[in-house]
C-alpha cells in the first residue's frame, strides 16, 4: 500500500491530476484531508474507468475547478 499523503502534499505531487484516492480521511464538513493514491491521471476517463470495488473510493481534481458544481466524490 502507498504512503497517505495530506491533501496538501496531493496537491504538490500529483497538481492539475485525476486522483483514486482509498483510505482517505475526512474532516467535519466531509473535505478529504489524507489518503492514499491508487491511481492518478491528466484524463478523468482512467480514473473513473474500472474503480475498486468493494472497498471506499474517492474520486478528486486537484486543479482549479471550471465547473460550479461536483467536483468531487467520496463514497463508503
Amino acid at each position: 500500500m502507498g504512503k497517505k499523503l495530506s491533501w496538501d502534499e496531493m496537491i504538490r505531487e500529483y497538481p492539475d491530476e485525476w486522483l483514486l484516492i482509498i483510505d482517505y480521511d475526512v474532516d467535519n464538513s466531509g473535505h478529504i484531508v489524507a489518503g492514499v493514491i491508487e491511481r492518478h491521471s491528466k484524463n478523468k476517463k482512467e480514473i473513473y474507468n474500472n474503480p475498486i470495488k468493494n472497498k471506499p473510493v474517492a474520486f478528486r481534481y486537484t486543479g482549479e475547478s471550471t465547473f460550479s458544481g461536483l467536483r468531487n466524490h467520496a463514497c463508503h
